[in-house]
């Protein structure tokens, strides 16, 4: 028979948080990743311009102005 795989398996989470501050510069995109999407922590993963994933804690100072900067591009981007 093929092997079970949990549901876990599609998600990509993140299982840990770094606390040193992203520079800005290489960061392109963020998502959030909730704990009642199913995974472990709960973080926001910044997607770097070369298209790594960085996992952020959620409520650290600096994830939150680096989102905030990364929303308002999106504002000004948008037709």
């Amino acid at each position: 028979p093929p092997p079970v795989h949990g549901g876990n398996n599609v998600l990509d989470c993140c299982l840990r948080t770094r606390e040193t501050p992203i520079p800005p510069r290489i960061v392109q995109d963020y998502r959030l990743q909730l704990v009642q999407d199913g995974c472990d922590i709960s973080a926001t993963v910044f997607i770097t311009t070369k298209g790594k994933c960085l996992c952020a804690p959620l409520q650290s100072l600096w994830v939150i102005r680096l989102r905030e900067r990364l929303d308002a591009r999106r504002v000004r981007t948008i037709p």
